[in-house]
């Protein structure tokens, strides 16, 4: 019963504020107003996305209570050398480089395909 009370009163809050416009030209007040209006056409809307919001909230933080001790895994970083110096490179490699596909032959200078 409370609940509705406090709802019928934002709603003359609101109606207040919308017609206030003619008697002090704020559009502030008017935009407050407006705000409050849509809240209260959408309160429904707006409580059953919250109940889902802490809904998923609490299983994440059951799921992180849970596989705290997953968390607690040390690791070790692992450092990786490049090798691409240390390698003939592949043709796909090549063609990327040079733009054209190589001829087999070393000696002959044209470019092929």
């Amino acid at each position: 019963m409370k609940n509705n009370s406090a709802n019928n009163v934002i709603e003359y809050i609101s109606l207040a504020l919308i017609l206030s416009y003619f008697f002090i030209h704020n559009i502030y007040l008017v935009m407050i107003g407006i705000t409050l209006s849509l809240y209260l056409i959408n309160i429904n809307f707006i409580n059953k996305i919250s109940r889902t919001i802490n809904k998923n909230s609490v299983i994440k933080k059951d799921f992180f209570k849970l596989n705290g001790n997953l968390a607690k895994i040390k690791t070790v970083p692992i450092n990786i050398k490049s090798i691409k110096d240390d390698r003939k490179p592949t043709l796909v490699e090549t063609i990327e480089e040079l733009g054209f596909i190589p001829s087999i032959d070393q000696n002959d200078k044209q470019n092929t395909a």
